[in-house]
């Protein structure tokens, strides 16, 4: 019998999956669970919390928790909060933006070679609102997310649209903006003009090119403002990465 957190957490949400549990219904009591696994109660209270987190399950104090309708994007909203925990620091912003580059690059491809008109203007239109932001870092933010958001959008996967949301606009938002902002963010937005412009001429390499640029740029700046430098350093250093 399984008595592990995540072994009794898998079994109960693939109940869930295949609606042995279905949506607002309850969960069997504890005592049954414990029964039934082999488990003591605060290891079924656990996995029970572990499901929860995911979005998988309601949890009102005092109440037997209820099965949630299941939806994607806020199961994956509740790994990304999960996941941000444990992504703090340094090496987990690496492993972090290692991830989104590989992610991104995939779908400025995909872009580069599907993209129709429409998704274009939204692009087109996200950059202008950058463009016209570029005194306003939260409104340059908000545009700047969007236009990432859009890549996403074009394969028409909703997996790609909730990982966005969970990990790459957390990722974006929690950026502090190094040195001269105003340079920063046009520079920024130059970049998403390029790539736009590689998607219309439907050149993948080009776009993947300037994409890798700008992630990587945007990283490294991250990287050294999260170390302390000077602004002084981070402009010279800057310059030798244009």
């Amino acid at each position: 019998m399984p008595t592990d957190i995540e072994t009794i957490a898998g079994a109960i949400a693939t109940d869930i999956r295949t609606q042995v549990y279905a949506p607002g219904e309850m969960l069997p009591s504890e005592r049954e669970l414990c029964q039934r696994f082999g488990a003591g109660r605060s290891t079924i209270r656990a996995a029970i919390s572990n499901l929860g987190v995911l979005g998988m399950l309601d949890l009102s104090h005092g109440k037997r928790p209820r099965v949630a309708a299941l939806d994607l994007a806020r199961v994956v909203e509740g790994a990304g909060t999960a996941m941000s925990v444990f992504l703090d620091g340094l090496e987990g912003r690496a492993h972090m933006e290692q991830a989104r580059l590989f992610m991104e690059t995939s779908m400025v491809r995909y872009a580069a070679e599907h993209a129709t008109r429409v998704h274009i203007a939204k692009m087109v239109d996200a950059i202008e609102t950058c463009d016209a932001s570029i005194d306003d870092r939260e409104a340059f933010l908000v545009a700047d997310v969007r236009f990432h958001r859009i890549l996403a959008e074009i394969p028409g996967n909703p997996i790609f649209i909730a990982l966005h949301e969970a990990f790459v606009a957390q990722l974006m938002r929690s950026r502090t903006t190094p040195g001269d902002v105003q340079k920063y963010l046009r520079r920024s937005n130059e970049e998403h003009k390029q790539i736009v412009s590689a998607i219309i001429e439907k050149d993948p390499e080009k776009a993947i090119s300037v994409l890798t640029q700008h992630l990587e740029r945007n990283y490294t700046e991250q990287f050294r403002a999260q170390l302390g430098q000077s602004a002084g350093w981070h402009e010279a250093s800057s310059e030798n990465t244009v």
